[in-house]
């Protein structure tokens, strides 16, 4: 209802010539004026009036002290004045006045009017109420926005968002789903697995997968419209399996990307959520999508300088250390080839074989500089890559086996992880003399790593273990646990395995 059918109603209610309301600013003044009928100098003068919780006179013309009202053409005769207020504060007045002689405003009109009043109070409050739920919403943007520019990690980004969207929501719960292949069109994402979560049962949540055919984030996902639902087809446990209840689920989209599904849902207790949450939250889910988009590339970008400076680091150990550590051997050789000395002769083949194991040692560590994780890839991308480069134009029969949900292993974990599939690979294929290898990464609620080939095994005599002991030492780390055993038969097992929680 706008403020002039206010208006409007209350003069036809009470039969009134005319009317006018007044809108107080912050020193309880008018600061604006809606009138019918009336002039707008008459209707400041009406402003003027204190009306206190209510004004009836009967003629203004007897109160010639009612700001010269009385000497109005035509002359203003009944008057009755009521405060729309909201929580016990006026914050205008409503005028009615007429120039008809005899005429009087009863207790009716003003009840009527009391009504009206109400009702401009209550779209006031409405308005109020809105006013400080979007200054809300842009508070939250701006925090999107200060964690982009802090240089925040992404799962801190994910999870300010979904607890942001929570809060602002009123909302029990909320999760957010991306793809378990992110780089794919959205046309081809078949599953989403939950990312993050907030509210109730958060930690149940994460992980879940969701497929994108017959479900709800599907349908919002490939729509890239928001819905509101009070039915979440393909429920979650922990979510949305307590009853029918009312579910936003809006798209992060920036430009024509979706970069996944945000979705809130409410209690069996709390009210549904009315038709201007959809637009609240898609406009907050944009932002988010935008911030997260900047993120993910600030994130590549720095990946891109960290593999340009391991490849520089790696090259020059090839191209310098390298070299002079065999220029160093070679000499040693020449001399020993000259000593008469069996003595002499056994130390320097003793430091000669030193100097090749030192070498060994450097390629060994060339290989994981360069194989850092490349930008734009998963970790399941990252694996095959590394499988396939170390077992490449090698006369070993290598079988790579993946299960689960690779999509989890991030971050630390995941270069921990290459690194010890790149380890066990690398030593099978350069020192175990196997024909046949085998590869298997699982993910459920912990990550396993099972190598086994069928090679001579781990040598009894071998005392310079740092590749294998480097393996254990990064399973601890990550509170995980490593073992590296040989059969009889021959043959070498790595397996290693660490929780995801």
């Amino acid at each position: 209802m706008t403020l002039h059918r206010i208006v409007n109603a209350a003069m036809e209610l009470t039969g009134a010539r005319y009317g006018a309301l007044g809108i107080y600013g912050p020193q309880g003044s008018p600061v604006s004026l809606i009138y019918e009928g009336i002039d707008a100098e008459t209707a400041r003068r009406l402003g003027d009036l204190p009306v206190g919780e209510a004004l009836r006179v009967d003629d203004l013309a007897a109160q010639p002290q009612r700001a010269g009202l009385g000497e109005h053409d035509p002359r203003m005769r009944a008057f009755l004045a009521v405060p729309p207020s909201v929580r016990g504060v006026a914050f205008g007045a409503l005028y009615l006045v007429d120039d008809r002689p005899g005429r009087v405003c009863c207790d009716s009109d003003e009840v009527a009017a009391r009504a009206l009043a109400s009702a401009v109070a209550i779209d006031s409050a409405q308005i109020l109420e809105a006013e400080r739920a979007s200054a809300k919403w842009m508070t939250a943007c701006r925090e999107i926005t200060a964690a982009l520019l802090s240089a925040e990690p992404k799962t801190a980004l994910l999870q300010l968002i979904v607890g942001r969207m929570q809060e602002l929501a009123g909302a029990e719960s909320a999760i957010l789903l991306v793809p378990t292949e992110p780089d794919l069109p959205a046309e081809e994402i078949d599953t989403l697995v939950v990312a993050t979560a907030a509210g109730r049962d958060a930690a149940d949540v994460i992980g879940k997968q969701v497929p994108v055919d017959d479900s709800t984030t599907g349908t919002v996902i490939l729509g890239r419209m928001p819905t509101i639902t009070g039915w979440f087809k393909h429920p979650l446990k922990g979510f949305t399996d307590a009853g029918d209840r009312s579910v936003i689920v809006a798209p992060l989209r920036a430009d024509d990307t979706v970069l996944g599904v945000i979705a809130v849902v409410r209690s069996l207790r709390q009210p549904p959520f009315g038709d201007d949450y959809p637009e609240l939250i898609s406009d907050f889910a944009r932002h988010a999508a935008i911030a997260l988009t900047l993120t993910v590339d600030r994130e590549h970008i720095r990946e891109l300088a960290i593999l340009a400076d391991r490849e520089r680091i790696a090259h020059d150990l090839h191209d310098h250390v390298i070299q002079k550590l065999f220029a160093a051997g070679l000499d040693l050789q020449g001399t020993i080839a000259r000593a008469q000395s069996p003595e002499i002769v056994n130390r320097l083949t003793h430091t000669v074989d030193d100097l090749q194991t030192t070498i060994d040692a450097i390629r060994t560590t060339i290989f994981p500089l360069q194989m850092l994780v490349r930008p734009g890839e998963n970790f399941r991308q990252q694996i095959q890559h590394n499988v396939a480069e170390l077992t490449e134009d090698r006369d070993i029969a290598t079988t790579l086996d993946t299960s689960g949900e690779l999509t989890a292993v991030t971050g630390e974990l995941a270069n921990h992880a290459e690194a010890v599939v790149t380890e066990a690979v690398s030593n099978a294929v350069r020192h175990s003399g196997a024909r046949r290898l085998t590869v298997r990464v699982e993910v459920d609620h912990r990550l396993l790593i099972e190598v086994v080939d069928d090679g001579h095994g781990i040598p009894a005599q071998n005392q310079r273990l740092s590749g294998l002991a480097n393996m254990a030492r990064r399973a601890a780390q990550v509170g995980g646990e490593c073992s590296i055993t040989s059969s009889a038969e021959g043959g070498t097992r790595v397996y290693w395995t660490v929780p995801l929680s």
